[in-house]
């Protein structure tokens, strides 16, 4: 009782299990409530988790942002844990996209972690919910990563894991996806990408090797958002485009001739590769014909 006190003085919704989502009530040995701060509908439509490291790359982030922007533009409410890495980038892109978005936590709905997202928390709080299996004021453990993940899994139809290496608690995501029946798909890497041996090995293991968020939108039956005018670049990516032309050139160049730091040329020329304007090869970038 102390818990559902704690909850209703903080404005927190308590969900119990007859009004769960659908398809998490069809899960068995669920939590018995669930602690809502938020749009609790947002999750009766589809859904699609996105999920990987926190230690992730600028490639692995980009494209979980790419992913789930697009997802969310064709209605799709896109789960993830709120973690650094993968799934606070799964999150923005959502954001960006228009759409919606849960994030699925393990600790209490009012406990930020980490700490450097509380304003992401406060932007998925009012465009989706946060959501959590533990009471109001509970810290995040490691145990609770773990059922967390479960909770992940079966509140999506679907569960795309964008970078994970062979001990990532995404990995535990996508297990239990595939024991609920739920698809499984994954983004490739280069094959010597230490941060993707898990998703390598999920991929052997039958899950869906996917390479645009169409993919994901035509296994679902549902319709892509109608292509729209690429939106302008950056400021920084307008000045690496302005120094690329069709002989590809080396990072540090790129470097050199824009002034940007290193971080942020590799950050901005995984954007714009992954939204077409930019080539790669062994040997550097080029502007795509």
């Amino acid at each position: 009782m102390e818990a559902l006190s704690l909850a209703i003085r903080a404005g927190v919704q308590v969900v119990a299990e007859q009004a769960f989502p659908e398809r998490l009530a069809m899960v068995d040995n669920m939590p018995p409530v669930l602690f809502v701060d938020g749009d609790l509908s947002c999750l009766s439509g589809p859904t699609v988790a996105i999920v990987g490291t926190r230690n992730a790359s600028t490639y692995g982030k980009a494209c979980a942002q790419k992913f789930a922007e697009a997802l969310a533009r064709a209605g799709v409410t896109i789960v993830s844990g709120g973690a650094l890495g993968i799934d606070g980038a799964a999150h923005k892109g959502a954001l960006a996209g228009g759409g919606k978005t849960a994030a699925v936590l393990a600790g209490g709905v009012d406990y930020i972690y980490p700490a450097v997202h509380g304003g992401l928390f406060e932007q998925i709080r009012r465009s989706g919910c946060l959501v959590s299996q533990f009471s109001v004021g509970s810290k995040p453990a490691e145990y609770k990563f773990l059922q967390r993940n479960v909770v992940v899994a079966a509140l999506s139809d679907a569960v795309l894991v964008v970078e994970a290496p062979p001990k990532s608690g995404a990995l535990s995501t996508a297990q239990a996806a595939v024991e609920m029946g739920r698809d499984v798909f994954v983004v490739p890497a280069n094959i010597d990408a230490e941060g993707f041996r898990g998703s390598f090995h999920l991929i052997r293991d039958g899950a869906t090797l996917v390479s645009h968020p169409n993919q994901i939108l035509e296994d679902m039956q549902i319709e892509p958002a109608r292509k729209e005018e690429a939106a302008p670049a950056s400021s920084m990516g307008e000045m690496i485009l302005a120094v690329l032309g069709s002989a590809t050139l080396a990072t540090e160049f790129i470097v050199e001739r824009t002034g940007l730091d290193t971080a942020e040329v590799l950050s901005e020329l995984t954007m714009l590769e992954l939204e077409g304007r930019v080539m790669r090869d062994a040997s550097g970038y080029a502007l795509r014909p």
